[in-house]
């Protein structure tokens, strides 16, 4: 069920690359609101991932499920990872643009 989650995770990370990009490329969306609005999002995914991973642990293996919040937070840090890094192409996108005029 794991992988499955994982799975599941990597697709709506692509599915929100690939429309904050279509997005950006009609003017609609700015990356720096792009960035932020992913960095704000990760919490929710990493929370909710980490509570899905605690909901269908294996309890019968005697561990204490310490596993699930570490991945959840991990997750939670590739989005936030992804969100700093579409800022700081937004930022510097800006910035030379700014030069060049």
């Amino acid at each position: 069920m794991d992988a499955l989650i994982l799975f599941l995770f990597i697709i709506v990370i692509i599915m929100l690359n690939i429309a904050i990009f279509i997005f950006y490329k009609k003017g609609k969306l700015n990356l720096i609101i792009s960035g932020i609005i992913l960095m704000m999002l990760a919490p929710v995914f990493g929370f909710s991932s980490g509570a899905l991973f605690l909901q269908f642990y294996d309890w019968s293996s005697g561990g204490t499920g310490e596993g699930a919040g570490y991945g959840g937070a991990f997750l939670g840090l590739i989005t936030l990872a992804n969100g700093v890094l579409l800022l700081v192409f937004g930022i510097i996108r800006w910035g030379i643009k700014w030069i060049q005029t």
